[in-house]
C-alpha cells in the first residue's frame, strides 16, 4: 500500500510534468489538426446564439483543446501515474515481447500487470464509463475467458483476478456493457454469445477503482486529487497559461476568412473550402 505523501508527491511529479509538456506545445506554436463538419456549423451557431465567427471559432477549438486534454490525461494516467505511482507493469509492445506468457492474444485488452502479496492481479483500463461499446464488450470477454482458462485456473496462486477499471464515475453510471463483458446473466450469454467470467473479472469504478488499486485504501483517490492541485499550482502563472491558450486559438481561427460582405459567414464558401 502507497502511503498519502507517495501518491501526493508521486502525483504531482508526474503531472507536473504533463503539464510543463502541455505548455511547451502551446509556447511552441504547435499547429493541432481539427476535423470540422461543415453542416453542423451553421446548427451550432443558430443553437448557441453565436453570431461572430471569432466567437464561435473559439467555442470550437476550445472544446477540441479539452478534448486533447481528456485524451493526454488519460495516457498520463495509463502510461506515467500507474507505472511510477503505484508500481505497476505497463503491458507495452517491448515488455510483452519479452515477457511470457503476456505476448499472446489474449492480453491484448490487458494494459498493467499490479502486483499483490504473492501474486498478481491484471487491470484492463477505461477512461471514462462511456468508452466501451457492445463489440468492445464481447471482444474483452473472449479474451477474459481465454486468461482464464489458460493462465489463471492452470497456475493457481499466480494470478488473482481481472479488474475491468474506469478512472471516474461510479457503477451506477456504467453502462451495461460493463455487465455483458462480465457475462453476468443467462440472458446476457445467450443474446450476445458470452460465458460466465464473474468468478475471475471485477468491474472497478472511480473510487473503488483507485482504492483496489492501492490495496484497499480508500482515501487514495482523494490523496491522487491533491497532488494534481499541487501540480496545478507549481506550474506556470495562470495568466501565462491563459495567454498561450489564447494566442493558439486565435492562431487556429480560420471562419474569418469567410466572411460576407455584411460580416455574417458564408456557410457555402466555407462548406466548399472543406469538401471541395
Amino acid at each position: 500500500m502507497k502511503t498519502k505523501e507517495d501518491v501526493v508527491d508521486g502525483t504531482a511529479e508526474v503531472v507536473t510534468w504533463w503539464l510543463t509538456e502541455r505548455e511547451k506545445k502551446f509556447a511552441g506554436g504547435l499547429k493541432d489538426t481539427m476535423n470540422v463538419n461543415p453542416f453542423m456549423l451553421p446548427l451550432v451557431s443558430a443553437m448557441h446564439g453565436i453570431d461572430s465567427p471569432d466567437e464561435l471559432a473559439e467555442m470550437l477549438l476550445g472544446a477540441h483543446l479539452v478534448g486533447g486534454h481528456n485524451t493526454g490525461f488519460g495516457k498520463l494516467v495509463d502510461e506515467k501515474l500507474l507505472p511510477r505511482v503505484f508500481d505497476t507493469k505497463k503491458l507495452d509492445g517491448a515488455y510483452r515481447s519479452t515477457t511470457p506468457p503476456y505476448s499472446q492474444a489474449a492480453f491484448n485488452d490487458i494494459d498493467h500487470v499490479v502486483p499483490r502479496a504473492g501474486h498478481v492481479d491484471l487491470l484492463s483500463l477505461k477512461s471514462s464509463p462511456w468508452t466501451i461499446n457492445l463489440s468492445n464488450a464481447r471482444d474483452l470477454n473472449t479474451s477474459f475467458a481465454q486468461i482464464r482458462d489458460h493462465q489463471i485456473e492452470p497456475n493457481p496462486g499466480k494470478y488473482g483476478e481481472i479488474a475491468m477499471g474506469v478512472i471516474y464515475g461510479t457503477a451506477a453510471a456504467l453502462t451495461d456493457k460493463y455487465h455483458i463483458l462480465r457475462g453476468e446473466t443467462a440472458a446476457q450469454r445467450q443474446k450476445h454469445k458470452v460465458v460466465d467470467v464473474t468468478d475471475v473479472v471485477n468491474v472497478y469504478a472511480g473510487r473503488k477503482l483507485w482504492t483496489w488499486i492501492n490495496d484497499g485504501e480508500d482515501r487514495t483517490q482523494d490523496w491522487i486529487l491533491t497532488g494534481i492541485q499541487n501540480a496545478a499550482a507549481s506550474v506556470g502563472a495562470p495568466a501565462t497559461r491563459k495567454a498561450l491558450i489564447a494566442k493558439f486559438v486565435a492562431s487556429q481561427s480560420t471562419l474569418s476568412n469567410f466572411l460576407k460582405a455584411d460580416g455574417s459567414i458564408d456557410w457555402h464558401a466555407f462548406l466548399s473550402s472543406v469538401n471541395g
